[in-house]
């Protein structure tokens, strides 16, 4: 059985009607003889009405015709072997069609085994060029979203109106979002390149400013936010409440490891096989297909019925056997997606869409559901020494994000190892707060509280390390607003022993702003 593995629909203005896209896709299939199998002067133009050019042996290209009282439409089924391999073979099936004033464009890739061998397949899958080019030449409708196959830069100024889509009900595409380093070197993917392999099936968005990152992060968290030369993908539904895992991370040094070919091909594979997994055909092109096709029928019928009414029976009968089949073909599809829906979870958490790729949470790590447990797997860094007072504050707060509590405890345990190892190279440990901004904590980070509130709440940040009261000044602010949505982690740096001390983590601690 063909394999569903990419999949896109969308629609342009109909000012020209199909002819445009028709002509693209034409000159497309046409490129495809003259470049790749070397038939110099093959011309197909599907708008043009003329016949279908001969083709060599194994492949096939078919074009129907259907006009219905909502639309007309244009079908397009081109088959033929891979490259390579010649056990399988390629099948686009493609539908344009006519609604009012907008043309909407249906395309899938299929691929099929026509030979039975057991062997790995090598595929090399992108948007397909037609679709480059029709997304780039104009902006497509897709839902309610109007794209074209081009990064989208990310100022300051639009991060409100881009938190706002990436929470809307009604996106129906992933955002991959891409980052600058935290020195404001670009990221290292190909950004450009990205969009067009993604044409149709998802929206690029880069930051032009750092301040921007450190505004996304602000409002998103860091466990759900990307920086410093990372990479992420928005799923359509997503919540500041979702677990960070659902929404794929790649580091910038996971990107630097790997290297920004072979992640940019894991995020194309990710995405294209939700689109595959995820389609629905446009309810308007079947409306039209099967009008036009049960007129086909009954004009058969009556033509039957004049022509011989002895063969009525029997052509009767075989309408009946071929109901039958397709009876059977729905209830074994129905089958099959009901089985797909079901292990749709399993799909996802054993990772079948592409390479490994390190989360913001470590693999091996369940994510924390409070803060205390989240301080329960952070002691076991062996860069972080946490106080009971720090546990005690934990219980005593009613935090919704101790994902991003745990994140921010792993990030200490690396800048304290960072401090160490640089301290016994050159003597000095470096910049604690430039590591944590370096990290994406920006502005939610400081090495000391105001003189006022030392003085009038000074209390409040001293905690017993090493059988004294010691100030904490040094803190992470996470979130704002009530305890609910807002804690804050302070610490301090025992240089003796090159390790991070956390005193408190839970309830903001008071100010002179509270």
């Amino acid at each position: 059985m063909a394999r569903l593995i990419y999949a896109c629909r969308f629609q342009v203005p109909a000012s020209e009607g199909a002819k445009p896209v028709l002509s693209a896709y034409g000159d497309w299939i046409s490129r495809h003889y003259v470049e790749r199998r070397g038939l110099s002067g093959f011309t197909y133009n599907p708008a043009s009405g003329g016949a279908v050019p001969e083709l060599p042996p194994g492949h096939t290209l078919i074009e129907d015709h259907f006009v219905g009282a909502t639309g007309e439409i244009t079908r397009l089924i081109w088959a033929y072997p891979a490259d390579g391999d010649g056990d399988l073979e390629w099948r686009n099936e493609i539908r344009v069609g006519v609604f009012g004033e907008n043309c909407a464009v249906e395309h899938l890739i299929l691929i099929n085994s026509i030979d039975y061998r057991i062997t790995p397949t090598r595929l090399s899958l992108g948007s397909p060029a037609v679709i480059r080019q029709l997304c780039s030449e104009t902006a497509v409708q897709i839902g309610d979203m109007q794209i074209k196959a081009t990064p989208y830069p990310l100022h300051t100024k639009d991060v409100d109106r881009f938190i706002e889509l990436l929470q809307s009900p009604k996106r129906r595409l992933p955002i991959v979002f891409v980052s600058p380093y935290a020195d404001g070197e670009p990221n290292a993917l190909d950004e450009s390149l990205l969009a067009q392999h993604l044409a149709g099936v998802a929206v690029v968005v880069t930051v032009s400013d750092l301040e921007a990152t450190r505004d996304i992060t602000d409002a998103l968290g860091k466990t759900l936010s990307c920086f410093d030369g990372g990479v992420r993908i928005y799923w359509p539904g997503f919540s500041i409440k979702d677990d960070p895992r659902s929404h794929r991370l790649y580091l910038g040094a996971r990107i630097t490891l790997a290297g920004p070919e072979a992640v940019a091909r894991s995020i194309e594979k990710s995405i294209f096989a939700v689109a595959a997994f995820r389609f629905v055909p446009d309810p308007l092109f079947n409306e039209v297909i099967n009008a036009a096709e049960q007129a086909e029928r009954l004009q058969r019928v009556e033509v039957q019925k004049a022509s011989s009414g002895d063969n009525w029976e029997s052509y009767a009968i075989e309408l009946d056997e071929k109901l039958s089949v397709a009876n059977q073909m729905i209830s074994d599809l129905q089958a099959e997606n009901k089985n797909l829906k079901e292990n749709h979870q399993i799909f996802f958490s054993s990772r079948m869409l592409g390479e490994a790729e390190e989360d913001i949470v470590s693999e091996d790590v369940a994510a924390p559901t409070s803060i205390e447990e989240a301080l329960g797997q952070a002691k076991t860094k062996k860069n972080l020494i946490i106080l009971d007072s720090a546990f005690e504050a934990a219980k005593d707060s009613p935090f919704q994000r101790p994902a991003e509590i745990l994140a921010a405890l792993e990030d200490l345990d690396e800048i304290s190892a960072e401090w160490v190892k640089q301290h016994q190279e050159t003597g000095s440990g470096g910049d604690i707060l430039q590591a944590l901004k370096n990290r994406g904590w920006g502005k939610r980070s400081s090495m000391h509280i105001s003189n006022t509130t030392r003085k009038q709440y000074g209390s409040h940040y001293k905690f017993a390390y090493k059988g004294e009261r010691q100030l904490f000044e040094p803190h992470i602010t996470l979130g704002s607003g009530d305890a609910n949505s807002c804690a804050s982690i302070h610490f301090l740096l025992d240089q003796s022993c090159g390790k991070i001390v956390i005193g408190h983590v839970g309830r903001h601690l008071p100010n002179t702003k509270t």
